[in-house]
This record gives structure tokens, C-alpha cells and sequence, in this order.
């Protein structure tokens, strides 16, 4: 799951693999694998909803491209990974639920919990043996302060959400695509070399499947952690890129942002206030000091 608060990057870098305080980059890992290697996504629209954006359904498509975009980069870069050159999720639009697909994206108004502003969660479900049946995904339209979601916010969270689907848990690194707290209006993020290494470790039946199960006897790991790799950002093809316009820009965004947190009365009273008196204390005439005369 996701929630709105703090930042991503993304830039392809070589970086060492160091995260915050000097401690390893690490991801947890669900403990749960999928069986099969080609995943079958349904983007359910909701058109029928006045909040409905059409565009978001682009956005999500994007996201699953950059995430297919990175398992054939990281492919081709790490041999002993080649195997996820075979590891593909094929999208379908679809504007009603239909059975048989692996992974479900659909979208709500606003923000999932009223608790905190999650504008995403990922719900995966299992059977006895660990494997995943299927994942739902749910997508928010707006924050609880009714903060539209931009493109590459949308982008972003798809993209958060679907390493949910794919069997990552949250990374430790507050620049990591998985990490839990997003910043509303932040950059384009790309799939990290962290990621992929988690998704080879939960599709690492893939050179072998007829060891398969039992699953307890090959997966046994609960996160993993960056030691001969570095970390940095994997390769994404312009078609998935997010879109830039005007409604891209950080400053654009960061106005949007203000003043759909004015809107609020708990948020916008007190700020009227203070510039009210700010206003007043300025226009407050001034007690003039006297003047003597210096010189003839």
C-alpha cells in the first residue's frame, strides 16, 4: 500500500549499493510466488463516475510497461537473471470485472483509509502452498483533501502498487520506487535494480520449474539486500514515460496542491487569519518621528 507523503526519484545512476545511514539497500519480499511466468492484468475503467478520468487509464498501462521495460533491461544486464526476459504482464481494458486474470486494477474517488491518505493497496490472495491466486489493486483518484492525482503521480502509484502484485513488500530507501510514503506532485520514478532483484528471488523457480514445490524447499527468504550489484534506475521506453505538460510542473502542481487545501475550512480559516493580520499589522499607520534640522 501507499500513502501520500514523502519523495522518489528517478534518474538511471550507478550508485553504491549504500541506503540511508550507511545501512544496505533491502526490500521485503511477501513471501508469496506466483506459478506461471505470463501474468494477465484487467484495468477496469470506471466511466460511469463523475471523477472518472479517462487518462488514468493510460497512466496505469505506462506502469506496466516500465515494469516489463525493466525485467528484459535487467535481463539483459545480469546473465544469471536472463530468465526474467521470460517473465511478461499482459494488460487488458476492460469496463466490468471478468474471471481468470491474475491481476485486477480498478480506482476509487478518494483515499482508501480515512485514517491516513492511502491512494493506493495492493491485496494479494494465496492458497495453502503460498501461491498467489490473484492481487487486487486499488487506485485513488483524490487524496482525503480532495487533491486531485496527476499523470505521473497516477503513474507512480500503479507502478508502487503492481511490484505489490508482482510479490515485493517496501524498501528501506525513502528513493526506491517500493518505498512506503509517496510525496504528491513529485518526478517520474523509475524501477530500481533493487526491484528486479526482488522479483528474481520470488520467480527464482523460473530455470528450474520442476522444482517448483514444495515452495518452503527453494523460498525461504523474507527481503533481500544489494551486495554484488549496484544500485540505479533501469531503462524506460519513451512510450511509458509520463507525459509532460503544464499540469506536470512542479510549481503548477505545488499551486494546485496549496489550494486544494485551502478549500478545507480546518486548513484554510487559520491561513486566512494569519494573512488577515498580517494586512492589518502592515497597513497600521506608523507614528511619525520627529524631525530636527542638522545643518543651515
Amino acid at each position: 500500500m501507499l500513502a501520500f507523503i514523502l519523495c522518489l526519484a528517478a534518474c538511471f545512476s550507478g550508485d553504491v549499493a549504500v541506503g540511508q545511514g550507511g545501512d544496505t539497500y533491502s526490500l521485503q519480499l511477501q513471501g508469496y510466488v506466483w506459478n506461471h511466468s505470463t501474468l494477465s492484468a484487467l484495468v477496469v475503467t470506471t466511466e460511469n463516475e463523475s471523477w472518472w478520468n479517462p487518462s488514468y487509464v493510460n497512466d496505469t498501462l505506462r506502469a506496466v510497461g516500465q515494469w516489463n521495460n525493466a525485467l528484459e533491461a535487467y535481463a539483459g544486464n545480469y546473465t544469471d537473471y536472463a530468465y526474467l526476459a521470460n517473465l511478461k504482464i499482459n494488460p487488458r481494458v476492460s469496463s466490468e470485472i471478468r474471471p481468470g486474470y491474475d491481476l485486477y486494477i480498478s480506482w476509487v474517488e478518494s483515499s482508501i483509509s480515512n485514517m491516513s491518505d492511502e491512494v493506493g493497496l495492493a491485496q494479494t490472495f494465496i492458497r495453502g502452498d503460498n501461491t498467489i491466486i490473484n492481487c487486487t489493486i486499488t487506485l485513488a483518484a483524490k487524496t482525503n483533501h480532495g487533491v486531485a492525482l496527476s499523470a505521473t503521480d497516477m503513474q507512480n502509484i500503479a507502478l508502487h502498487e503492481v511490484g505489490h502484485g508482482l510479490g515485493l513488500g517496501h524498501s528501506n530507501y525513502t528513493g526506491d520506487l517500493m518505498y512506503s510514503l509517496y510525496r504528491l506532485g513529485d518526478s517520474p520514478v523509475a524501477v530500481s535494480t533493487l526491484n528486479v532483484y526482488g522479483v528474481a528471488a520470488v520467480f527464482g523457480w523460473m530455470p528450474n520449474p520442476s522444482g517448483f514445490l514444495p515452495i518452503s524447499g527453494w523460498f525461504k527468504q523474507n527481503s533481500v539486500s544489494l551486495s554484488a550489484q549496484n544500485y540505479g534506475y533501469l531503462w524506460v521506453a519513451p512510450e511509458n514515460s509520463p507525459p509532460q505538460s503544464l499540469a506536470d510542473n512542479v510549481v503548477v502542481q505545488f499551486l494546485v496542491l496549496m489550494w486544494g487545501l485551502l478549500l478545507h475550512p480546518e486548513i484554510g480559516l487559520p491561513v486566512a487569519g494569519l494573512i488577515l493580520l498580517f494586512v492589518v499589522l502592515v497597513l497600521i499607520p506608523r507614528k511619525r518621528k520627529p524631525t530636527v534640522k542638522v545643518d543651515s
